[in-house]
């Protein structure tokens, strides 16, 4: 019985102590989760050893997956990174995989850093158990592994490495793990108040029994996280600059500025072999950096220190796979580095070039190499600091462009590292028109013509130098285009221009791409050059013209946009332009017999034409808009017209240009519609300012015709747009496409496609012109322009002919003439294969001077087939090869040129062979030149001894010793220590009120370092300039004005704008404030309402009147003159409502 009731009492204690259980109570392992876990990863560490990192809202929960994949700083073998990323990968993906996040929650002073751990294993979850722990003096939780287990058990470590590692970035990054540290399960036991904390697991648990707390943290939130910032997006524009400006102002030496951000390559090319060190690698390094641009990787720098020299560096590995940039460190103290890749150990090659003068004390300002390391010689480190580095200085160095890899970081918005060329969007192609060729003004701040480096280079074998005459102006209207796109310019553009002068249609086709040698007829620039490879990858490279078939670069570029022109060498149309001009009698071409051939040469360019926009269409994968242009008419064909400077073309030549141009123009127009591609038309676009116009020209007559008759280098410049004619053209194109952007144009509208070919756009199908509408007894005659022969030849030497590609019939005869006169040089025959391998004789009574050479038979068909090509025939006598009797040297406008014997503008050139003719000119300004013995740290001042006659003064004193110009009398120059180290800008002439441009007073604008301006004016300028020596000769200086003169004005838009802002704000302030309602006054509000309307009124007609101006005289401010001229209306209605409305006695108050 006791038994019973025994054992029905315990029953009972057993079920009592149970229920409590069962119904939810507290166990005594519920509170330790709460204790041993973390919701949150903060990163910040206050005064670590005196380092400071993060902050304390800087959480890393969502964030350490994504840190777990950066390893930027640890130089560890970076496949051991990836490997423990890929491991953990699948560790979080794989059914069997489990894994924990542990976070070592430090605190200041408590000697040891920040920290993340994560533990994983691929495979082996169930051999791990998380179990709880409580005893007398701690609880906690522990992983337990299974007996018998074997699987691994990974770890890896998450951290700052600047507070680890002694590094300088704080940002958290994988450190070191997987392979390198097997984990030990005791390293997963996470006690009660200590520093490390549970954030995430996804072990299996063994809950105790009754466990009523909360589960183990397994948050996934980390899982896709990516950056959508970086704290280096606004790095860039820190490290990088605009342009390489040569300047020093230091130490009594000085050198004013010049940008050679279009001519680094060539300042490196340079070197003075007595000065420079290491200057006998410096061929070595000049080859190893042009492999480096064609198949490896180079950066050009620019050192900037405000007190010191400033030099270009470039540094250059040949192989791309050996460096990269980096970004380190953490604001205000980042840098960028180029550093190895893992795995090379080989050498960052490196050279500078600066101003000799200061860098060897002797010697000029000239920028040339100055030494490099590839005999160990010092160049500063290629590291790029944002500010000074305190712990080891730092530099002041800018990357200006660089094709290193770049190492981005993840989630990185900020702009490229210039010179990244991946996304090309506008390609310009073509030849002379779109080139700039013609643009023969120096630029002012490098003393060169505005052609592009690579574009204007005299051959140079020893240095393996080509020659090259693409002359790319960077004022031609597809730089002005690009502009108006928006694409940017310097190494940052998103658009290149590869067009080049003397380009035919040959020279951009895929025909014989493979072996190309390079423009110019008949071998090519590059042919015999040894590198002509390396010179044609870093062609493809660097966007060089006329070394790689244009349309190499749209297969690799892929560009959205492409303009060109074309054609116009094809029928040689710059041999034409030179055949008629050096005649005083019409050339052959403008004669009526001749009409019929050159329509037929014309016409017969239209299916090479299409097949070239065919093939531009299949080049850029059927992505790019083609915009076609034709050829804007360069002359005046009125025979009324008064030319200056065309030198001999007559009426009948002048005539023949017009009418040809125009039908060239229906030619190109209808193999545009063929191909279905945009036609833009150009032909007058140039207005009346041709040559032969009243009005100022927007085209070169003829250039520098002495140098024509020795070398024939500036032919080439002749007879095309200059700055302000490609101005006009870029505003054409505008037109043509009625405002809208060449990217969003459609040229096909409504129906999606980027061509729509028109059947109907036949060569039949051109129009005609009165001018080629007569009997054509030849209608199946080909007219073929083809380099057959040398394009110069002297008297009595024999002419080889040969041709190559247009076969004549096998074994015909071909009969050989030139011609202005028709002068028969023989008769020679077709080979077997139908081509030409012969020669003629030139006989002694044959004119000097250009003459046409054509070559007259039949093609395999039977059909008329003459190819001609315009050759120079000159004199025997080297030194008169025009053999008129007076020396070439001595006549004003060299050989063949008849001189006008007129100089309209003063400036030495006769007005027959002057390219640009201007008004007269009085006086001119520059820095100092060393080569001529000058100070650069002074401005001079000229005048012009050819307009004596204008400035009234007649017996100045030239040192022709001291100046390259023998007319220009030096006037006077900077003296005093102020006005020292100023870099000349503009020159202005002053008239008086009277208008007598006797008394006109030069005026020099300059600048200092700091861009401030300054005007300086002449002392006693109206006095002769006398002989240094000589009685009463004394030095006269350049003053500093510290107003400007009367009617002088200095544009400043920039600041124009904002006092156009402000003041409109502030009568939008003023109206708002009215529209509100007035505050409680002492006055009545009717009277102040009625007052300020009156002032918001006269307020508001200053600036409609203001604008209105700026509108009128401002061009550049236009648009935003526009919108503030409508608040400014606005504002005006308000302030009359006001007065009209409050000034009533009938009036309601607000």
């Amino acid at each position: 019985m006791w038994k019973l009731i025994i054992s029905v009492i315990g029953a009972t204690l057993a079920v009592c102590i149970a229920v409590p259980a069962i119904a939810g109570a507290a166990s005594e392992y519920d509170d330790i989760i709460d204790k041993v876990s973390t919701k949150t990863l903060i990163h910040h560490i206050d005064n670590y050893h005196g380092k400071t990192c993060g902050s304390p809202d800087d959480d890393y929960a969502k964030k350490w997956l994504f840190t777990f994949k950066q390893k930027r700083y640890y130089s560890g073998d970076p496949r051991d990174h990836q490997a423990a990323v890929e491991s953990l990968e699948r560790a979080m993906s794989s059914p069997k995989g489990a894994y924990a996040v542990v976070y070592e929650q430090n605190k200041k002073h408590n000697g040891t850093a920040y920290l993340i751990k994560v533990f994983w294993t691929e495979d082996g979850k169930d051999d791990y158990v998380y179990r709880f722990y409580k005893n007398h003096q701690t609880s906690g939780i522990a992983l337990a592994r299974k007996e018998g287990s074997r699987t691994k058990l990974y770890v890896a470590t998450i951290a700052s490495p600047k507070l680890v590692l002694g590094g300088s970035n704080c940002a958290p990054e994988y450190l070191w793990g997987h392979k390198q540290s097997q984990a030990f399960i005791s390293d997963l036991n996470i006690s009660a108040g200590s520093n490390k904390k549970l954030f995430t697991s996804t072990f299996p648990v063994d809950y105790p029994s009754g466990y009523a707390g909360p589960k183990f943290p397994d948050t996934r939130s980390a899982i896709g996280w990516w950056p959508d910032s970086s704290q280096y997006d606004d790095f860039t524009e820190k490290i990088t600059t605009n342009d390489l400006v040569s300047y020093v102002n230091r130490n009594k030496k000085f050198c004013a500025p010049a940008d050679h951000s279009n001519s680094w390559f060539t300042a490196l090319r340079q070197a003075n072999i007595s000065m420079a060190k290491g200057h006998f690698y410096h061929k070595d390094y000049m080859t190893s950096l042009e492999r480096a641009m064609a198949t490896g990787a180079y950066a050009v720098a620019y050192s900037a220190e405000p007190s010191g020299p400033r030099y270009i560096i470039v540094y250059w590995s040949e192989n791309r796979k050996d460096f990269h940039i980096k970004f380190y460190g953490d604001a205000p103290y980042r840098t960028a580095t180029i550093t190895h890749k893992w795995g090379s150990n080989a050498k960052l090659y490196g050279m500078f070039a600066g101003n000799v003068k200061p860098f060897w004390d002797q010697g000029g300002c000239e920028v040339e190499f100055l030494q490099g390391n590839y005999s160990n010689n010092a160049i500063p480190s290629a590291q790029f600091n944002e500010s000074y580095m305190p712990w080891y200085g730092g530099n002041n160095m800018k990357i200006f462009t660089s094709t290193f890899d770049v190492e981005y970081p993840d989630g990185y918005k900020g702009k490229p590292i210039p010179g990244d060329r991946r996304n090309i969007k506008y390609l310009a192609l073509g030849d002379s028109f779109s080139s700039g060729e013609g643009d023969t003004d120096k630029n002012p701040a490098t003393d060169r013509k505005y052609y592009r480096q690579w574009t204007d280079v005299n051959e140079d074998k020893a240095k393996g130098a080509p020659r090259e005459k693409c002359h790319v102006s960077t004022r031609s209207y597809p730089y002005k285009l690009a502009n108006w796109m928006g694409l940017g310019s310097g190494p940052s553009a998103a658009w290149a221009s590869v067009v080049c002068s003397g380009a035919t249609v040959y020279d951009m086709n895929w025909d014989n791409s493979g072996g190309y040698e390079g423009q110019d007829s008949p071998l090519g620039r590059l042919h015999g050059y040894d590198n002509k490879g390396t010179l044609q990858k870093m062609a493809l490279n660097e966007m060089i013209p006329g070394r790689v078939k244009q349309i190499e670069f749209v297969k690799k570029y892929q560009p959205k946009v492409i303009t060109l022109t074309a054609g116009g060498n094809d029928v040689d149309f710059g041999g034409k332009l030179a055949n008629c001009a050096i005649y005083p009698v019409s050339c052959n071409w403008a004669t009526s017999s001749k009409r019929n051939e050159l329509k037929n040469d014309l016409q017969n360019q239209f299916d090479k034409l299409k097949n070239f926009y065919d093939e531009l269409k299949s080049a850029s994968s059927h992505k790019a808009k083609i915009y076609v242009l034709g050829y804007p008419q360069f002359v005046n064909g009125d025979p009324n017209a008064k030319c200056k400077s065309t030198l001999n073309l007559d009426n009948r030549e002048r005539e023949m240009i017009t009418n040809a141009v125009t039908y060239y123009n229906s030619v190109i127009k209808q193999a545009a519609r063929a191909a279905g591609v945009k036609y833009i038309d150009t032909e007058t676009a140039l207005g009346n300012h041709r040559l032969c116009d009243q009005t100022d020209s927007y085209v070169n007559g003829v250039a520098s015709l002495r140098d024509l008759a020795f070398s024939g280098s500036e032919l080439q410049e002749s007879f095309h747009p200059n700055a302000k004619g490609h101005s006009a053209i870029a505003a054409r194109f505008k037109e043509e496409l009625r405002g809208e952007n060449p990217l969003h144009y459609e040229n096909c509208p409504g129906t999606g496609k980027l061509y729509c070919p028109d059947d109907s756009a036949t060569k039949k199908s051109i129009p005609d012109t009165e001018y080629f509408t007569v009997q054509n007894e030849d209608e199946d005659m080909r007219v073929v322009h083809y380099q057959s022969a040398s394009g110069q030849i002297v008297k009595k030497e024999i002419l080889t002919i040969k041709t190559h590609e247009i076969p004549y019939k096998s074994l015909s005869p071909i009969k050989i003439t030139l011609y202005s006169n028709p002068i028969k040089l023989g008769e020679v025959f077709a080979g077997a294969d139908g081509k030409i391998d012969s020669s003629v004789t030139i006989p002694a009574t044959i004119p000097a001077g250009y003459h046409t050479l054509e070559l007259s038979g039949v093609d395999e068909k039977g059909h008329k087939l003459n190819l001609y090509q315009t050759i120079l025939i000159k004199g025997p006598n080297p030194d008169d090869i025009d053999e008129n009797g007076t020396p070439d040297k001595n006549q004003p406008c060299g050989a063949f040129i008849q001189a006008a014997n007129k100089d309209e503008d003063l400036d030495g050139i006769d007005d027959a062979c002057d390219p640009e003719i201007t008004d007269p000119i009085l006086y001119t300004a520059r820095n100092g030149k060393s080569s001529l013995g000058e100070d650069e740290d002074r401005i001079y001042l000229f005048r012009n001894t050819r307009a004596a006659n204008l400035t009234g003064v007649t017996n100045d004193y030239v040192g022709k010793s001291k100046n390259q110009n023998n007319a220009d009398a030096l006037i006077g120059h900077t003296l005093s220590e102020e006005t020292r180290g100023l870099a000349f800008e503009k020159l202005v002439i002053m008239k008086e009120d009277d208008g007598d441009i006797k008394k006109g007073t030069p005026i020099i604008l300059a600048k200092d370092v700091n861009e401030k301006c300054y005007a300086l004016k002449p002392e006693d300028y109206l006095s002769p300039a006398l002989k240094p020596g000589s009685k009463d000769y004394k030095l006269r200086g350049l003053i500093k004005l510290n107003t400007l003169p009367k009617g002088l004005v200095v544009k400043n838009n920039k600041v124009a704008k904002y006092v156009l802002i402000v003041y409109t704000c502030l009568l939008v302030i003023m109206a708002f404030c009215l529209f509100a309602g007035i505050p409680n006054l002492d006055m009545n509000p009717r009277q102040v309402n009625s007052l300020l309307g009156i002032i918001l009124v006269w307020a508001s007609v200053i600036g409609i009147a203001i604008n209105l101006l700026t509108v009128i005289f401002i061009k550049s401010l236009r648009s935003i003159a526009v919108v503030l001229l409508i608040v400014c209306t606005f504002a005006l209605a308000e302030g009359c409502f006001h007065y009209f409305w409050f000034s009533q006695p009938f009036a309601g108050g607000r």
